[in-house]
C-alpha cells in the first residue's frame, strides 16, 4: 500500500520462516570484496537506493541474494530498462563494471520475516505493493522495512518473491542478526568460474549476453 504510513498501535506478529543451514544463495557483488562480505552502504532517505536499504534512520550492514543465478541477476540489472520500438531493453555497460556472481552458502539455520504471501504481506499490514512496487516508491517500502525490524527484532533478513523472477525467491540479510561467519563464499556448479563469473571481463560478458539473451535485453557499449 503506496503512501499509508506504518500502523502506530501495531499489535500483530510478522511471520516467519527458516532459512535453513546448508542453503545456496547467489548474490551479485562488487569484485573487490568477498561474495559473503556485507555492504555498510547506506542509501539517501528519499533517493536511489534498493527496497529494503538501510538509510541514516536505520543502519545495518546487508546483503542482497537470490533462490537462483535468475533471481540475483535479474533483481540488479533488469530495473528500470524500457524496450525499444523491437521491443529490446538496454543494459548500460557502466552498471555491470565491477560486478560479479557468486555462490553462498548459509551456515546454520536463520529465523527470517516471510513477505512472499498475500497471509504474510497482512501479518505485517501490507499488501504486495511491499514486495512489487517501482523503484521509485523505494523510500517508502525502506521505510517499511525498517518498521518491519523493529517489530521482528530477532529476524535475520526478509524473504519474498522476485519481482522480476516470480517463481522463485529474493533475500536481504541483516549482519547484525546473524553468528560471525554464518554466511560463507563457496563453489557451486551453478556459477561461472574464474573470470566468467566477472561481467566486465571478455569471458563473463559472453555469459551475462548469453543470460540477458532470454530476456530480450541487450548488453550496451556504454
Amino acid at each position: 500500500m503506496a503512501n499509508v504510513k506504518p500502523p502506530t498501535a501495531y499489535a500483530g506478529i510478522p511471520r516467519t520462516t527458516v532459512l535453513a543451514a546448508n542453503t545456496v544463495l547467489y548474490r551479485l557483488h562488487p569484485k573487490h570484496y568477498p561474495a559473503h562480505e556485507f555492504s555498510p552502504v547506506l542509501s539517501q532517505q528519499y533517493y536511489g537506493g534498493g527496497r529494503f536499504d538501510p538509510t541514516k534512520d536505520e543502519v545495518y550492514k546487508y546483503l542482497y541474494a537470490g533462490e537462483t543465478v535468475d533471481v540475483a541477476i535479474a533483481e540488479c540489472f533488469l530495473r528500470d530498462l524500457m524496450p525499444d520500438d523491437a521491443g529490446v531493453r538496454q543494459l548500460p555497460f557502466a552498471r555491470v563494471t565491477g560486478r560479479r556472481i557468486s555462490a553462498i552458502c548459509v551456515g546454520t539455520d536463520l529465523e527470517i520475516v516471510s513477505l512472499r504471501s498475500g497471509e504474510d504481506l497482512g501479518a505485517v499490514a501490507q499488501d504486495p505493493w511491499l514486495t512489487t512496487c517501482d523503484p521509485r516508491d523505494y523510500a517508502q517500502s525502506r521505510h517499511w522495512g525498517h518498521w518491519i525490524r523493529s517489530h521482528a527484532d530477532t529476524a535475520c533478513g526478509y524473504v519474498w518473491l522476485s519481482r522480476r523472477e516470480s517463481v522463485a525467491s529474493a533475500y536481504i540479510l541483516f549482519e547484525d542478526r546473524i553468528p560471525p561467519g554464518a554466511i560463507t563464499t563457496c563453489s557451486d556448479p551453478g556459477v561461472p568460474s574464474g573470470d566468467s563469473a566477472d561481467f566486465d571481463a571478455p569471458r563473463g560478458r559472453r555469459e551475462l549476453r548469453n543470460w540477458l539473451s532470454r530476456y530480450r535485453v541487450a548488453l550496451s557499449r556504454r
